[in-house]
C-alpha cells in the first residue's frame, strides 16, 4: 500500500523536518510518479504539442523512477523530445568543472586555495590573491567575458567564440570589478578559467578529463561537451525562442567554449552523475568539497558553494543549479534527506525550468503549510508617493526607479515593495530600508538580500543642453576590452554608434549618466576642471569598464 505524505498539523512538520530519514521513507515510487505527472501535465498545456518542450527525469535512492517528455526537439521534420533526447547544459555544466578541480587537489596536484596566477601567469596582477576557489564560488570579481566581448558589438550569437578567444578577452583584463573575496558576482570568466586550470594541470583537456574520470566511469555514455559546434549530435534537440504560443526561431549556441557551460547530456546522465553524489561512490571528500558554501572576506556566508547552490525549499535541504544557454533552459536539483533528484531540460527559451522542478517537488513531497505571510500594513497612494524616485547603484551605476502603479510601490517593472510596520519594505525576499532626509524625500536605500547589502543613492533627472551633450562626443577606446565606439551629438540627443550598424540613443538618467540599453549603462569622470577624461561602461556582471577618447592628449 502507497503511502501519502500529509502534512496536516505542526508536531508532524516538525517530526518530518528533524527527522529526513523518517520523512524520506514515505516517498515509495507511486508517490513521485503520481506527483511528476500531474506536474508535468500541467507544464505540458502551456503550449501546443507541436511547440517545443521538456523531457523530465526523476530518481529515488539512486533509482530512475520517472521520465517523461513532451514537445518537439525538432520542429522543421516534427521529431518530438523523448527523455533519451540530448539537450545542452548551460551552467549546471559548472558543477562537472568544479568536480574536475576539487579531483585535482584531492590528488594533490592544486590547492583549492592557491593563487590562479600559479597556473595561469599570463593574468595581470590585480593587487590581492585571487584563488581557485574565488573562481569557482564567483567571488573573484573577475568580469564576464560575454558582457566584455559585446563591447565590442559582436557578441554571442553574433560571431563564432572560442575557448581561445574566451581566454584572450580574460587575460586582457587590467582590473577586476571588486577585491577577491569582498563579495558575490556571477561571471562565467571564473568557470573559463578554472577549465583552463584543469587542462594545464591534467596536461589533457577538460573533455577528455571528465570523459576518463567521471563519464566513463558512471556510466554517463550520452554526456559530452559541445567543443565543437559543428559536429554532429545524434538525437539532440535544436533550441528555438519565441512565447509559448510562438512563432518560434531557431536559437542554437554559436560557440566552441566549455567549462561555464556547453555540455551535451540527457536527464538520465545527469541522474546517474546525482546517484553518485547521494552514495558518494566516488568519496566524500569530493562531495563534501563541492558542496562548501562560499564564505566573504568579512565572514558573510553565501549559498554559492562550488559549482551547486545549497538553499532549501520548505525546510528540506536542496542541491541545485540552473542553466540558460541560447533556447535551452535546464535545471538539477537533488533533495539529499530524501534521495530525491530532478531533472529538467527544455529547448524553449520562454521555459522556466526551476519552476516545473519545484511544482514537481511540491507535488511529490508536499502538500506544505502555506508559509506565515509578513506583517504588512496598508499604506495609501499618497503615502507611498514620498519613495518615488531615480537611483543610482551605488557598484554598477545601473540606474533604477521605485513608482506607485495601482495604488502600490514598486520597482519599475519589477517587484511589488510591501510596507512592513517597523518602517522598512519587503520586496520578494529581501528587506528594503530607505534613508529619509529632512525635507522627507529619499537620500538612500539598502536593499538587504541576506547574502549582500546593496546601497542605492537618490538622484535628480538629468536634461542636458546639447552643448553639454557635444563634450560627449568623439571616438571613445578601450584597450582592455579591445573595443571602440563613437558618440555622436545630434538635434540635441546622443548616439552611441558602432560599425557596421548599430545606432543607439542615449537616455539621460542622471548627471553624467545615460542608459545605453541592454542593462547597460554609460558614464562620465570628469578632471578638476570639469573636462571629461574617461567613458565608463558598465553592467551587472561587468562594473566599469573604462573608455578614453581617441586623439587626446
Amino acid at each position: 500500500m502507497n503511502t501519502r505524505i500529509k502534512i496536516g498539523s505542526s508536531v508532524f512538520l516538525m517530526i518530518a523536518l528533524a527527522s529526513p530519514a523518517l520523512f524520506a521513507q514515505t516517498l515509495d515510487q507511486a508517490k513521485v510518479v503520481a506527483g511528476a505527472d500531474r506536474a508535468v501535465e500541467k507544464a505540458a498545456k502551456l503550449s501546443p504539442a507541436s511547440a517545443p518542450g521538456c523531457a523530465v527525469g526523476i530518481s529515488l535512492a539512486g533509482r530512475p523512477v520517472y521520465e517523461k517528455a513532451f514537445g518537439m526537439a525538432e520542429m522543421e521534420h516534427s521529431i518530438p523530445n523523448t527523455p533519451q533526447t540530448i539537450f545542452e547544459s548551460g551552467s549546471v555544466a559548472k558543477q562537472f568543472t568544479a568536480a574536475a578541480v576539487i579531483l585535482l587537489s584531492l590528488e594533490g596536484k592544486l590547492g583549492l586555495d592557491d593563487p590562479v596566477k600559479k597556473y595561469i601567469p599570463e593574468l595581470p596582477d590585480y593587487g590581492a590573491p585571487l584563488t581557485i576557489r574565488h573562481l569557482l564560488n564567483h567571488t573573484g570579481g573577475v568580469r564576464d567575458w560575454g558582457s566584455v566581448l559585446a563591447l565590442t558589438g559582436f557578441g554571442r550569437g553574433d560571431r563564432m567564440i572560442s575557448q581561445t578567444l574566451a581566454m584572450d578577452v580574460i587575460t586582457h583584463q587590467k582590473g577586476v570589478d571588486f577585491t577577491p573575496g569582498a563579495e558575490y558576482s556571477y561571471s562565467n570568466s571564473g568557470y573559463q578559467l578554472a577549465a583552463t586550470v584543469v587542462e594545464r594541470v591534467a596536461k589533457q583537456s577538460l573533455p577528455a578529463f571528465t570523459e576518463e574520470r567521471f563519464f566513463k566511469p558512471l556510466g554517463m555514455t550520452k554526456t559530452s561537451w559541445r567543443d565543437d559546434y559543428q559536429r554532429l549530435i545524434p538525437g539532440r534537440a535544436q533550441a528555438y525562442t519565441g512565447s509559448l504560443a510562438g512563432p518560434w526561431r531557431l536559437s542554437m549556441p554559436f560557440m566552441n567554449v566549455y567549462g561555464n557551460g556547453g555540455m551535451l547530456t540527457t536527464v538520465g546522465d545527469w541522474l546517474k552523475w546525482n546517484a553518485m553524489l547521494d552514495s558518494r561512490s566516488m568519496g566524500a571528500p569530493l562531495v563534501e568539497a563541492l558542496e562548501t558554501t562560499g564564505v566573504l572576506n568579512d565572514g558573510r556566508k553565501i549559498t554559492y558553494a562550488l559549482g551547486v547552490v545549497v538553499t532549501n525549499e520548505n525546510g528540506i535541504r536542496k542541491v541545485s543549479h540552473g542553466g540558460s544557454t541560447a533556447g535551452y533552459q535546464t535545471f538539477l536539483s537533488r533533495y539529499p534527506d530524501l534521495k530525491l533528484s530532478v531533472a529538467v531540460m527544455c529547448n524553449s527559451a520562454s521555459r522556466n525550468p526551476a519552476v516545473l522542478d519545484r511544482d514537481i517537488f511540491n507535488e511529490i513531497a508536499g502538500p506544505f503549510p502555506a508559509p506565515t505571510p509578513p506583517e504588512t500594513i496598508a499604506l495609501k497612494p499618497e503615502e507611498l508617493q514620498k519613495y518615488v524616485a531615480l537611483w543610482r547603484n551605488e557598484k554598477t551605476h545601473l540606474p533604477e526607479r521605485t513608482v506607485v502603479e495601482n495604488g502600490v510601490l514598486r520597482l519599475a517593472g519589477q517587484a511589488v515593495l510591501r510596507p512592513l510596520r517597523d518602517g522598512s519594505f519587503l520586496g520578494g525576499s529581501a528587506r528594503i530600508r530607505f534613508q529619509m532626509g529632512t525635507n522627507g524625500k529619499p537620500i538612500s536605500v539598502e536593499v538587504d538580500t541576506g547574502e549582500a547589502i546593496n546601497r542605492y543613492f537618490a538622484e535628480t533627472q538629468w536634461t542636458p543642453t546639447p552643448d553639454e551633450l557635444k563634450a560627449f562626443a568623439g571616438v571613445w577606446h578601450s584597450e582592455e576590452a579591445g573595443a571602440s565606439f563613437t558618440i555622436a551629438a545630434e538635434d540635441g540627443k546622443a548616439f552611441f554608434v558602432q560599425r557596421p550598424n548599430t545606432r543607439l540613443q542615449l537616455r539621460p538618467q542622471f548627471k553624467d549618466h545615460f542608459s545605453l540599453g541592454l542593462g547597460q549603462v554609460l558614464w562620465a569622470t570628469r578632471d578638476a576642471n570639469g573636462r571629461i577624461t574617461k567613458l565608463h561602461v558598465g553592467a551587472g556582471r561587468m562594473r566599469d569598464m573604462p573608455f578614453e577618447r581617441v586623439g587626446s592628449k
